[in-house]
């Protein structure tokens, strides 16, 4: 081998090992781009599902005799007009868990933003327990905290 064969492979390797260097920086870069983005898409889904929280308590704050069947976990005995409006406020905050939810375990971030602690809650109201186990499917990612609320094969074919 010659001398200039010998420098051309070094220079060579040389241009290799610093390409391969860029590349890793590139990669590591993009990585922390793409998980940034991921982290901002995150929040501004766990925003709307505040937002359609926020919703459920405006309606609340319209109709404050319901407070205690949304918190303090009051039997339902409202009828008619009244039951239709608890049932739409609760309809609308447990929509807002299940989306919280959904998201959450589909895109973790180190235990912040966990919507647990809410969904037991529901769980523990007659009010959401009544429009969960209405409305099951509407609710896939809340509904496993209802068990009474799982849809029933057997309820399903009889009314659908």
């Amino acid at each position: 081998m010659t001398m200039i064969a010998i420098i051309f492979q070094a220079l060579s390797f040389v241009g290799v090992l610093i390409a391969l260097y860029f590349a890793a920086m590139q990669t590591r870069k993009l990585q922390k781009q793409v998980s940034i983005s991921n982290l901002y898409s995150r929040y501004e889904a766990l925003h709307h599902a505040n937002e359609r929280y926020d919703a459920g308590l405006a309606m609340l704050f319209q109709r404050p005799d319901l407070r205690s069947y949304v918190f303090r976990r009051k039997p339902v005995d409202l009828v008619g007009d009244d039951l239709d409006r608890a049932l739409i406020v609760a309809d609308q905050m447990a929509g807002a868990v299940d989306h919280a939810l959904r998201v959450g375990d589909r895109f973790p971030d180190e235990g912040r933003g966990d919507w647990s602690a809410v969904a037991e809650e529901m769980a523990r109201t007659p009010l959401f327990q009544a429009i969960v186990s209405e409305k099951p499917t509407d609710f896939p990612d809340l509904s496993r905290f209802f068990p009474d609320a799982q849809p029933d094969e057997e309820t399903s074919d009889a009314t659908g």
